[in-house]
């Protein structure tokens, strides 16, 4: 038996925006531009929509692979995105509730899924083939990353190498 199943890794990505409500529930608009995880680094807001754009692209990616036989995945550019969207401008808790419409609809999606369904392939271009199932993995890594940038941005957290 793995631990690396299909059910494991959809618990986990419904488990982001619990741990990311929890750590944004008090921040305010102001601290969500002000606070960053370094001098170069990116404010929550920034982190945050990132997370939701990723979101946007993970889910655009499970369906091309569930739909196409082993399609070119979007690649996401966070510089590129940054500039089009004014991340420091916009709204925290907008862009929070815009990241759980998304994420629910993903999480619901994959709760379909046949095993048959999560071995389906797509091509990243810089990993190579990905079945659904690492792209999911690949998606809790990329929150947890991105979670504990939050923390830190907030103080709440220190880097631990």
């Amino acid at each position: 038996m793995t631990a690396l199943t299909p059910e494991n890794f959809t618990l986990a990505l419904r488990k982001t925006p619990v741990v990311l409500n929890s750590l944004m529930r008090d921040v305010t608009q102001q601290q969500a531009q002000q606070m960053t995880d370094g001098a170069d680094g990116w404010s929550v807001i920034e982190t945050l929509c990132h997370i939701r754009d990723f979101g946007d692209v993970l889910a655009q990616r499970v369906d091309l692979v569930l739909t196409q036989e082993k399609p070119a995945l979007p690649s996401m550019q966070p510089g590129k995105e940054h500039r089009n969207r004014d991340f420091q401008q916009q709204d925290l808790r907008a862009e929070f509730a815009i990241f759980l419409d998304v994420r629910r609809r993903l999480v619901e999606r994959l709760l379909t899924l046949t095993p048959e369904q999560w071995q389906r392939i797509g091509l990243h271009a810089a990993y190579g083939e990905m079945t659904v199932l690492e792209l999911v993995i690949h998606a809790t890594w990329h929150d947890l990353n991105h979670i504990e940038q939050i923390a830190r941005s907030l103080q709440l957290s220190e880097t631990l190498v």
